[in-house]
């Protein structure tokens, strides 16, 4: 069964508990909304033809459940209404006042609650089958019992019934496709307007941002709770909190916030209390689940699933799964496998689990499809509406910490992405990507990135980062915490791990939990507790005045309008003002907004000439103490980020003299390195001095050169250090045993790995290899040319910018137990 797509409902666009979307995909139902034309019994069309078929979750899981079932007979449904408005239920009333056939709205309704559909049956082709009547065709013979029918007739008409009170709905007697959902009475009535469900488009994208003038990009600001932090490790269990990795849901269904978190059982005696003591790593894990109300206020639940000491009395839901990730995912139709769990028992060991009610789960089933170096983090997963997918997020661990990213249809059978996001060239392996946790926002895909910084006291900063596809992700202010840790001492002074989990909205805030730590990343006994942060709706970045008091502007890229009214999210502060003009392609004006004085969130521009008439235009956002966050009611032009253009390709670039580097090795090794040995030889060499390279035991000695520019002349930016337009970089080899290319590798500060494999073959005599590039190439032409980046990250330029080191080693195919290397020479070439 294919998804049910959660949507982004007005403010409540985060939670997607309001209502979901059903249908948009190859094997969901067939959806046509009968009233988004005139084509029904009222003449009337009450719904914008871009109106979305909506169900409650729990509705709408049930529902996916008849699909599934009818699926596997060759069959479907075809959804011709589910929630309306309650504005739309007044309008249908005042035209048709019978309870039999239209609810009263002074009491609500069921289509109102999103917990009521009108469905028929289709065949495999999409074709409806045979029914009684037409839809809301409200004779005798739209009776749900009505017999004076055809056989055929008859049994079709059966057979949807049977389906969908199997699962859980209840017809109604005077129409035979109206379904109500049996548990409808839970839920209120909603007067969502269907053209207020829009595309939010935040701008902190790329995409939607042409020119600014006096603007920048700044980060929201997230208010720490004064209760923070939220409960303490008082349990003799929770032995060790470590990165707590707190995955927390808002269960409507339930009314209760979930929290489920990592604990480590760090102390041998500790260890020896558990039930069928066992260890993963040296230590023992488990995973406990919390409760509240309120967010605030938790409760630790005496499960009695775990003993502990010889008793259940506690909040342990299950063990022996380190680096845990949790979610409730309404989209599957097995009840059984409502919440799912991805975890880890070490790199290249992923397992998943199965729960119907995140308490009770079953046994590890191991996921296919990872590397050996995946893991080892706090692994996230969820159901992308949008790809029609399951995607995990996980770590690639090469050196140093990356996030790799990867999809399913089935949750255990998954593919690879690879490497979506590292830290930056700068930051080297000081800074490096410890995890990520995904959720969508809007048009776009957020993440929560834990920068651990290896080479500065071992902290953990919580950034913020977008994707507009899930795969290629960019950093939101690189080195600039969201979450800023706290003063030194605090409770959250050293590490921050943000939550799994969309943020989740309540009283007009977002409630995004953390866990915060005083002690920094180091060893396993330390206590991460969990805490809360709340930030403004849509308030993750926006654009604000550089110098306050001057003119200020953002213009954003061309905007496709729809129906729906233009709204914007905004802070202004007393005494300021927003103002919004529109403006054509030559940057005439098309129209103004009326100013905006206050704080607002999805607030709908009032234009001076009654609305615009045009297609497509730009917006002039003027900021005057006001800061702009998000835009809706419109859809972007530019689906793709802007790509980056390469400094090596401007026009003007200054292009240096041309020039030769070599390390000739007569002295000594010159600070080059080999794995696992290297030795120096006065004579005999190419040219003189020499090394050898070994590696005992095992393939592929490896010769490096120093990083640093100090430490070798070939470090540095090839484009002024050698200069010209092109370099060629050689070396002389020999073995002992022929064959086996000679390959050539570039790092950039020692990351971003780059392969030529030459000609050249090893020979018994030395033998000359080359490689030859061009600074202004882009990476699809240097795979061309025979480059091979060995690992995603950084571009070509990139690369050329930052030479680390330089390295010889032999192809995978021509393995080798060692090698002479003589005269590493680079040589600029002119234009």
């Amino acid at each position: 069964m294919k998804p049910l797509l959660f949507l982004l409902c007005g403010i409540s666009s985060l939670t997607a508990q309001t209502l979901v979307e059903i249908g948009g995909k190859a094997d969901g139902p067939v959806i046509e909304l009968r009233y988004t034309t005139a084509d029904n019994f009222f003449k009337t069309a009450f719904y914008p033809a871009q109106a979305k078929a909506l169900l409650r979750p729990e509705t709408a899981a049930k529902l996916a459940r008849v699909q599934a079932e009818l699926k596997s007979q060759g069959l479907g449904l075809k959804i011709w209404d589910a929630y309306r408005p309650l504005a739309v239920q007044r309008a249908m009333w005042k035209a048709l006042p019978d309870e039999r056939y239209v609810s009263d709205p002074a009491k609500g309704g069921r289509h109102t609650r999103g917990a009521a559909v009108d469905v028929t049956l289709v065949d495999a082709r999409g074709e409806e089958l045979r029914m009684p009547t037409a839809h809301d065709d409200f004779s005798e013979k739209a009776g749900a019992r009505f017999k004076l029918l055809p056989p055929e007739i008859f049994k079709n008409r059966e057979k949807l019934q049977q389906a969908m009170t199997k699962h859980g709905f209840v017809v109604l007697e005077s129409e035979w496709w109206h379904f109500d959902d049996a548990d409808w009475q839970r839920y209120e009535a909603l007067d969502l307007p269907l053209e207020k469900v829009r595309q939010k488009h935040l701008m902190l994208d790329s995409r939607l941002v042409e020119e600014t003038g006096n603007a920048r990009l700044v980060l929201g600001t997230p208010e720490k709770h004064p209760a923070n932090p939220l409960f303490q490790a008082d349990k003799p269990w929770e032995n060790s909190m470590n990165n707590l990795y707190p995955n927390v849901i808002w269960d409507e269904e339930a009314g209760l916030f979930k929290l489920w978190y990592k604990c480590v059982l760090a102390d041998k005696e500790v260890i020896a209390q558990m039930d069928q003591p066992g260890t993963v790593h040296d230590v023992g894990w488990y995973l406990l689940y919390a409760t509240s109300k309120d967010g605030i206020h938790w409760d630790k639940p005496e499960l009695g699933i775990h003993k502990f000491a010889g008793s259940g009395a506690n909040n342990i839901v299950a063990r022996d799964c380190p680096n845990v990730g949790v979610f409730k995912d309404f989209r599957d139709a097995d009840p059984q496998r409502r919440y799912k769990m991805v975890s880890d028992v070490g790199l290249g060991k992923p397992q998943v689990r199965f729960s119907a009610d995140g308490i009770h789960w079953g046994e590890a089933l191991a996921a296919h499809g990872f590397g050996a170096q995946n893991g080892d983090t706090h692994n996230n997963a969820f159901w992308d509406d949008r790809g029609g997918k399951y995607l995990w997020f996980t770590k690639l661990y090469l050196g140093e910490r990356l996030v790799a990213r990867f999809q399913s249809d089935d949750f255990i059978h998954w593919k690879n992405d690879g490497l979506v996001l590292r830290s930056s060239l700068e930051e080297g392996r000081a800074s490096q990507t410890y995890c990520m946790p995904v959720f969508r926002y809007g048009s776009l895909y957020l993440g929560y990135v834990m920068m651990y910084h290896v080479g500065r006291g071992r902290t953990v900063d919580c950034e913020l980062a977008w994707s507009h596809d899930g795969l290629q992700w960019q950093r939101v202010l690189p080195g600039t915490p969201f979450i800023p840790r706290g003063a030194k001492g605090s409770y959250d002074s050293e590490c921050i791990y943000a939550m799994a989990g969309p943020p989740i909205l309540r009283d007009g805030r977002l409630m995004i939990f953390y866990g915060g730590d005083d002690f920094p990343h180091t060893g396993w006994k330390r206590h991460c507790l969990p805490c809360l942060a709340m930030l403004r709706p849509d308030g993750f970045a926006g654009y604000a005045p550089v110098e306050p008091g001057k003119p200020s502007h953002v213009l954003t890229t061309p905007l496709r309008l729809t129906a729906e009214p233009v709204c914007i999210t905004a802070d202004v502060a007393p005494g300021g003002r927003l103002q919004v003009s529109a403006v054509d392609e030559q940057g005439a004006v098309l129209d103004v907004a009326e100013p905006i004085s206050s704080s607002v969130t999805d607030a709908a521009l009032k234009w001076n000439k009654g609305g615009l008439k045009v297609s497509e235009a730009r917006l002039r956002i003027a900021l005057d103490h006001a800061l702009i966050y998000a835009v809706s009611g419109c859809e972007l032009v530019r689906q793709e980020p802007p790509s980056p253009e390469s400094p090596l390709k401007k026009p003007g670039r200054e292009m240096h003299p041309t020039a030769t580097r070599t390390i000739s090795f007569d002295a000594d090794a010159q600070g080059w390195k080999g794995v696992d040995k290297m030795e120096h030889r006065a004579s005999d060499g190419a040219k003189g001095g020499y090394v050898h390279v070994s590696r005992s035991g095992r393939a592929l000695p490896i010769a490096f050169s120093p990083l640093t520019a100090s430490e070798s002349p070939l470090a540095g930016d090839w484009t002024k250090i050698i200069g010209g337009q092109s370099a060629e970089i050689t070396c002389e080899v020999r073995s002992l045993k022929a064959g086996g290319r000679v390959m050539i590798e570039l790092f950039a500060n020692d990351v971003a790995q780059w392969q030529f494999e030459t000609t050249t073959a090893f020979s018994h005599a030395w033998r000359k290899a080359s490689a030859t590039l061009r600074y202004d190439w882009d990476d699809d032409e240097a795979r061309a040319a025979g480059w091979k980046r060995a690992v995603n990250g950084f571009s070509w330029a990139d690369t050329i910018q930052h030479i680390g080191k330089v390295v010889v080693v032999p192809s995978a195919a021509g393995a080798q137990e060692s090698f002479d290397l003589d005269e590493v020479s680079v040589s600029g070439s002119a234009p």
